[in-house]
């Protein structure tokens, strides 16, 4: 990938290890609205629902979560011009989909988990016209939740989606443990995980892009 998208791709891990505690988005009618126009999404029914949002000119992430664990995200970075014409091959986009997962949510994650991040899973999923990049991940400590017994964070199980519409990639996540329980990938079974990528396609479906 050439010298400029990943440095858009640097810029964006520094944005999402930051964060924010504000909301720069715009919120109307059970929607959120994104600072750069780019997308709107449904927000999730989800009682004491606490939103974070961050962005730069182009790239951004929000986040929404509550307090039993419930996590979903958006992260989103504008493609440069060159892109356009290099997404026209299929198997160049799904490279893209791989070098942005490698490069910008491995690093992203692992620096947020005590141990480390592991990749449970990565595949391509069919949704539609094109394909879509899905990766299972563990997070050893790495739950917003903390365990008051060990006081150290839960492990997470976090399921992402990487695609690209209108001259941005994106990337959706869902955590799959919960104050109910965590997810051991060593048990996971195909149900779960069949919910989780359902879960996430449903979270990007809800997503209207400008």
């Amino acid at each position: 990938m050439k010298q400029s998208y990943r440095l858009c791709m640097l810029i964006l891990l520094s944005l999402v290890v930051a964060g924010c505690a504000t909301t720069k988005g715009s919120i109307s009618g059970g929607k959120y609205q994104s600072p750069l126009n780019n997308f709107t999404v449904a927000l999730p029914n989800w009682t004491n629902l606490q939103i974070r949002d961050q962005n730069d000119d182009n790239s951004g992430s929000v986040s929404f979560h509550d307090d039993l664990g419930n996590l979903s995200a958006i992260t989103y970075l504008r493609l440069p011009a060159d892109a356009t014409t290099m997404f026209k091959d299929n198997e160049k986009r799904y490279a893209a989909y791989r070098d942005y997962f490698n490069n910008v949510a491995v690093p992203t994650f692992s620096s947020r988990a005590a141990k480390g991040m592991h990749t449970v899973r990565e595949e391509l999923l069919d949704d539609g016209k094109n394909k879509v990049y899905f990766a299972l991940i563990d997070l050893p400590e790495g739950s917003a939740l903390v365990d008051s017994k060990k006081n150290q964070r839960f492990d997470a199980m976090k399921g992402l989606l990487i695609f690209d519409r209108n001259e941005f990639i994106y990337m959706v996540e869902n955590e799959m443990s919960s104050v109910f329980g965590r997810v051991d990938p060593s048990t996971l079974t195909a149900k779960q995980l069949e919910a989780l990528q359902e879960t996430l396609k449903r979270l990007k479906d809800s997503m209207v892009f400008k």
